[in-house]
C-alpha cells in the first residue's frame, strides 16, 4: 500500500503547488496575528488534547455530516480544500494498520487573535 500512498500525496502536493499556494503563514505576519480557532472541535481519541477542527462527510462512513464546517479558522474568507486518504500502511516488522488522514489547505484573510485583519496560506496533514 506504499506504492498507492506516495503517488497521492504526490498528486495532492502537484494540485497544491501548482495552483501557487505556499503552506505557511507568510513570514511577514506579526507575532499575536494567528488566526482565531473555531469554536467547538473534538478529542480524536483517549488522552488526545481537544482539536478545534471537524470532519464533513457522511456519517455512514464514520465522518461528522454534511452540513459540518471543513475550515479551522473563525473569521476567514477565502479558499479552503480538504481530503481525505484512506487504506492501510505496514510498519517495518510486517505489522499492517488502518490508516485514514485528511489534509487541508487554506488561503484568504482573516481577522487575527489581536483583531487585526491578515492574508495567509496555511495547510496541514
Amino acid at each position: 500500500m506504499r506504492l498507492r500512498f506516495a503517488p497521492v500525496v504526490a498528486s495532492v502536493a502537484t494540485v497544491v503547488l501548482s495552483a501557487g499556494l505556499v503552506l505557511s503563514a507568510s513570514p511577514a505576519v506579526a507575532a499575536g496575528s494567528d488566526p482565531k480557532p473555531i469554536p467547538g472541535g473534538f478529542v480524536p481519541f483517549p488522552g488526545a488534547p481537544f482539536i478545534h477542527v471537524f470532519a464533513p462527510g457522511p456519517e455512514e462512513l464514520g465522518l461528522m455530516g454534511q452540513d459540518v464546517e471543513p475550515n479551522t479558522i473563525t473569521d476567514f474568507n477565502g479558499f479552503s480544500a480538504l481530503t481525505y486518504i484512506v487504506g492501510t500502511a505496514t510498519d517495518s516488522d510486517g505489522n499492517s494498520y488502518n490508516m485514514s488522514t485528511d489534509m487541508r489547505v487554506f488561503s484568504g484573510t482573516y481577522v487575527s487573535e489581536d483583531g487585526s485583519v491578515q492574508h495567509g496560506t496555511f495547510g496541514f496533514i
